[in-house]
């Protein structure tokens, strides 16, 4: 039973599971400490109205490339030859960064005309230069999703990695030296660098001397419906939180409020440390499995893989739950004890979104059933909306968060409900 246990996980690493996996951990780790002393290196005014804007520059982040990042990974993997790879991943950088012209020109201007609540009002600078950040992500974002779709699991866990340090080295230089508008400075800096590194890499290991195969018409089109499936998708599982933090800047708080929402969601949101590797290594596998008509496998393999994702997001909810007082106090100080109890409700839905949801989510999208995953979120969307206008006014962060678990839990029944009601009976090889 050992020796064969043993024999899988070292399948498991010759594959560069060990790479996504400490990799990805590494990166994440890095993500979450930085935002502890970031949070340490401004005050709570300041970490507020960062917190809002760059909440309201998320909402057109979404929007960054039309969903390419994502979307060449499927593409990819189905093209043959390394010329139809690149010819993919040209097409999508190209069309992508023009794209992202026109997202920057909307979100300055909605930013900057948006009448903001009089507390967040005035930083027109911080508007624009993270702005600004959304082409430099975007071209980090495609070249990483390349990485994944060529199976170099080592150099996708390294640059995940470098440009992670990256961003918040800078942006905690920059807090200390300039503040807000210091932090938003470094953010931008790390970015560009970030999408330089990433571009000269790939090009080294695998595009150099590579004439791409141009796209046919059908392959284009096709990209394109399954990128914006993609984007919107992604978008409205996104959305959720920053529906959370805009709706609660809105409608019931100042910026202390939000500072102390986004304090409560930190640790939570973070535990995807522990399971996100999980299904940034499987996708891949699922989309040829699924190509193949192999759903035998696709069927066991989710099923061993939510065991895990559930087993591991229990121990750490239940860890967390029981110490979350000296963690806040540890790691942000008394002022922000008044998040004790949203982040409790938030770990709750931390499990059924990291642990169940997101887990099926991302094998539907790699097996290419965005429809399902669209219209899951759609329905996630109104509901949480309508909770969230009733709840926040009459109890306020807490009401929000008890909100925020109803919908995770309600979105992965219907998920698991939608897999198993689509693939529960296909047959191996039909």
């Amino acid at each position: 039973m050992i020796q064969k246990l043993m024999q899988y996980v070292r399948k498991l690493m010759q594959k560069g599971a060990f790479h996504i996996v400490v990799g990805n951990f590494l990166t994440k780790f890095v993500s979450f400490f930085g935002s502890v002393f970031l949070v340490r290196s401004l005050s709570k005014t300041e970490y507020g109205i960062l917190s809002y804007y760059e909440n309201f520059n998320t909402y057109f982040l979404l929007l960054a490339g039309l969903g390419l990042a994502k979307g060449i990974q499927r593409h990819m993997i189905l093209q043959q030859s390394m010329p139809e790879k690149y010819g993919c991943y040209r097409y999508a950088m190209q069309n992508g960064t023009f794209w992202n012209v026109i997202v920057v020109i909307l979100c300055a201007s909605f930013c900057l005309l948006y009448p903001h609540p009089e507390a967040f009002q005035g930083y027109p600078a911080v508007i624009m230069v993270l702005t600004l950040s959304i082409p430099f992500m975007f071209l980090k974002e495609t070249v990483l999703s390349a990485l994944r779709a060529l199976f170099d699991y080592k150099n996708y866990a390294l640059l995940a990695f470098i440009t992670s340090v990256l961003v918040i080295a800078l942006r905690i230089i920059g807090a200390y030296l300039g503040g807000l508008n210091g932090t938003t400075t470094g953010k931008l800096m790390s970015e560009m660098l970030g999408a330089m590194i990433c571009l000269l890499l790939i090009k080294w290991r695998f595009f150099y001397k590579v004439k791409p195969v141009k796209l046919p018409a059908e392959a284009k089109r096709d990209l394109k419906v399954y990128s914006v499936q993609m984007m919107l998708t992604d978008g409205l599982w996104a959305i959720f939180m920053l529906n959370d933090l805009f709706l609660l800047g809105q409608l019931g708080g100042n910026e202390a409020t939000v500072a102390d929402y986004k304090i409560a969601y930190v640790i939570p949101a973070n535990l995807s440390i522990l399971v996100s590797a999980v299904g940034v290594f499987v996708g891949p596998y699922f989309t040829q499995r699924e190509s193949q008509n192999d759903y035998e496998w696709v069927r066991k393999k989710l099923a061993l893989v939510l065991k895990v994702t559930s087993a591991v997001m229990g121990v750490a909810v239940l860890f967390c739950f029981i110490l979350a007082k000296p963690l806040i106090l540890l790691m942000y100080g008394k002022e922000y004890l008044t998040a004790l109890p949203t982040m409790r409700v938030l770990l709750v839905a931390s499990f059924f979104n990291n642990g169940v949801r997101s887990c099926v989510a991302n094998v539907l999208s790699a097996m290419g059933d965005q429809k399902s995953n669209l219209y899951v979120a759609g329905i996630g969307i109104v509901l949480q909306i309508a909770l969230d206008v009733y709840c926040i006014p009459r109890f306020g962060a807490i009401g929000l968060a008890f909100s925020s678990m109803s919908v995770y839990i309600m979105m992965s029944v219907l998920l698991l409900r939608v897999f198993y009601k689509r693939y529960g009976k296909k047959d191996t090889k039909a």
